[in-house]
């Protein structure tokens, strides 16, 4: 939550993150390069994906199936190779 209130109370498990990309964006501005094209001055954006991450763990679960996908592979391999 970014109260920052567990349920347990204490600090809740994603608040540090949500506290480094609120202090990220104090400093963030949009930059529009000669060209045209615009940016941002700092890369809030990794410090975001961090937080989603921790929010809903969306790579973390994509690796639990890969590593689940390979292991069945692999027994079906050891199983055909006997």
């Amino acid at each position: 939550m970014s109260s920052g209130h567990g349920l347990n109370g204490g600090v809740s498990r994603c608040y540090p993150f949500f506290a480094e990309f609120k202090e990220c964006l104090k400093t963030e501005s949009l930059i529009t390069q000669p060209d045209g094209e615009k940016k941002w001055k700092n890369n809030c954006w990794q410090v975001r994906e961090d937080y989603f991450e921790c929010l809903h763990a969306k790579r973390e679960w994509a690796m639990v199936k890969r590593v689940n996908e390979e292991e069945l592979r692999q027994r079906a391999a050891a199983a055909n190779g006997q």
